[in-house]
Order: structure tokens, then C-alpha cells, then sequence
């Protein structure tokens, strides 16, 4: 079997512009180095076009284009044909006013549209066009129309938490086994997801008369990729205390535990289980930081594979999930994890 396409090894020199543009070229030439970067890490274009939310060709064709020009091939080049409507100012003044809000232009309006970016063109550039050319224009520019998502304020001091964290990881000997911990709730309310389906047609998901939960447990095994998992009622101290059992059942040795601040992994009978163990050492992430817990990505695996779109029984959901950690091996979960390249 062929290894998976990757980039050639970029230079010093290369290395050096392509995290240069990361930070200071325009959005898309920006993701475009970032992927560059990936690439001459190891990571293969599936991951990255999982991680960069794009298709793969996309991946490979940046990944030929550095390969023949280096840095420079990054940017957009003049294409053969009828001139557009928009030229490279109107599109580098649309991609620089959609990095804020129409506030910051001075529009009385909480959102950029196709007609108000038309009219702003007008204003600033003398430009007149129709805002379909706008929408055009944006959808080359790599841009798409969707609803944003919602994230609350971190919390003072957050990055120095974790790279607190960090060197304790890097201090722990190798007879120390570092675990991060985490829990989810599964509902029998499938969560939806997209899926193919005719045109025209938007197919039902069956809704259970009475809603059921669980939740399930899991540590990962950052060193080894060994998993964890053990479903409970619910998300309380009982259970964490059972929870912490079968973990020092199944490792020997210090453990290096690392989870957030849910009420049951600070409750006084957690302590008094830590300290009287004596094997565990506990460090706390940052309030509202859940993406520096790897577990949370296999969460999001397991529930696409298993509950999207699929209405079952609290039974059938339990064993579905207990045959998903199973069948997952070790290099799959620290991958998927994004603790290491595919």
C-alpha cells in the first residue's frame, strides 16, 4: 500500500514565510499555509480536509501548488478569460470588512449581506455592482453562508493554565501514565447530521415517545492510546468514585490525571479518594477551554458513528458504544485525537 500524499519538506527559509502568512496573509491564503504546515508534519490530506472542513482535492491541489512554486503559489493567481466585475481591491476590501462587524464601517446593522457588502464596495471604491457578483465573488474567495456558533469568554489566566499543564506532561517520567478524563451524555433523541439523501427530499428521523439518557466515562491514555470507557446513570460523584476504581484497576503505576471542573471531579469525596489512594496526582483545566481535552474528539467521533441520525433503544445506544471502543485501536483514538499525525 502507497504512503499518503504529503507535502515535499519545506525549507528554513519556506518554513519560516508559510508561519509568517498563518498569522499575517489574508483568511484563505492564511488556512492554505496552515495546511502546508500540517502536511510537512505528516498529517495526510483526509485529516486535513477533515480539520480544514474542506474537500481533500482542495487539500492536494495547494499541496502541488507549493510543491512546484513554494510560498508564492500559495496566493491567487490572475485567471484567462473575461476580466471579473470585482478585481483584487474590491476582494481584499471584502475580505478585510468581513473580519469584523458592519459596526466597525460605521453601518447600523449587525451583519455583512450581499446587499449591504454591495453597497459598501460603492462607498469605499467606487465599485457598482449587483450583489449576486458580490455573491459570487465571495464563494471564490472561498467563503459560504452559514449560521456562526456561540463561544463564552475564557477565563483570566487560561493559556498559562495550560501550558502549566504542558510541562507537567513533559516532566512525567516514563512510569507515569497521563490520562485525560472526561464524560458525555447520550440521549435517545439521535442527534442529527447531514447524510445523503434524493433532492427534494428531507428524510424523518423516527423521535422515541420517552426520552432516556446515559453517560459515559472515558479516559485516554495519552502515552499508549489505551481507552477507558464505562457507562453510568449520570454525571455524579458515585459514580466518578466508581469510575476512578476501574482506572487504578487497570493501570499500575503514578497516573497523571488531567480533567475539567465538573462538581464530581472536585467533590470532597473525590479528594479524599485521590489522597487516599496516594498514586494519583490531579491537575484541573481551565473553566471553558473543552477543547484542550482530546477526549472531547472522541466523543464527537463516537456519537457520528453510533446515535446520528439513528433512533434506538438506551440498551442498543449502550452496546453500540461499548463495541465502538472496542473496535478502536489504540493509534485510531490518539489520532483522532489529534495527539498524533495519520
Amino acid at each position: 500500500m502507497s504512503n499518503p500524499k504529503t507535502v515535499r519538506r519545506p525549507t528554513d527559509q519556506e518554513r519560516q514565510t508559510l508561519e509568517a502568512m498563518t498569522r499575517e496573509a489574508v483568511g484563505r491564503v492564511a488556512m492554505r499555509a496552515q495546511m502546508i504546515l500540517l502536511s510537512a508534519r505528516g498529517y495526510s490530506a483526509p485529516t486535513i480536509a477533515e480539520i480544514q472542513d474542506i474537500a481533500k482535492v482542495t487539500v492536494y491541489k495547494w499541496i502541488d501548488r507549493f510543491d512546484e512554486q513554494g510560498p508564492e503559489g500559495l496566493y491567487d493567481q490572475d485567471r484567462e478569460g473575461r476580466p471579473r466585475k470585482l478585481g483584487p481591491d474590491a476582494e481584499a476590501e471584502l475580505e478585510r470588512v468581513l473580519e469584523g462587524p458592519p459596526t466597525e464601517e460605521g453601518y447600523d446593522a449587525s451583519r455583512w449581506t450581499a446587499p449591504r457588502l454591495a453597497r459598501h464596495l460603492e462607498r469605499k471604491l467606487g465599485t457598482e455592482v449587483h450583489p449576486d457578483t458580490v455573491r459570487r465573488a465571495l464563494q471564490r474567495l472561498e467563503y459560504s453562508w452559514k449560521r456562526p456558533r456561540r463561544v463564552l469568554p475564557k477565563p483570566p489566566g487560561w493559556k498559562e493554565r495550560l501550558e502549566q499543564i504542558e510541562r507537567r506532561i513533559e516532566e512525567a517520567g516514563s512510569e507515569t501514565t497521563v490520562l485525560f478524563e472526561d464524560e458525555t451524555e447520550l440521549r435517545r433523541f439521535p442527534p442529527l447530521r447531514r447524510a445523503w439523501m434524493p433532492v427534494g427530499e428531507q428524510r424523518p428521523v423516527p423521535v422515541p415517545d420517552q426520552n432516556g439518557k446515559f453517560f459515559l466515562y472515558g479516559a485516554l491514555d495519552v502515552g499508549s492510546g489505551q481507552v477507558i470507557a464505562e457507562a453510568h446513570p449520570k454525571g455524579k460523584t458515585c459514580y466518578m468514585e466508581a469510575f476512578l476504581e476501574t482506572v487504578l484497576a487497570e493501570i499500575s503505576g503514578p497516573i497523571l490525571l488531567i480533567w475539567d471542573r465538573a462538581s464530581w471531579h472536585v467533590s470532597g469525596a473525590i479528594q479524599d479518594l485521590i489522597e487516599a489512594h496516594g498514586r494519583l496526582e490531579v491537575m484541573l483545566l481551565p473553566s471553558r477551554t473543552p477543547e484542550a481535552n482530546p477526549v472531547e474528539d472522541l466523543w464527537r467521533l463516537l456519537k457520528n458513528r453510533v446515535a446520528a441520525n439513528l433512533e434506538q433503544s438506551l440498551d442498543a445506544l449502550e452496546a453500540a458504544c461499548e463495541r465502538f471502543f472496542e473496535q478502536l485501536t489504540p493509534e485510531e483514538a490518539l489520532q483522532k485525537a489529534g495527539l498524533t499525525a495519520s
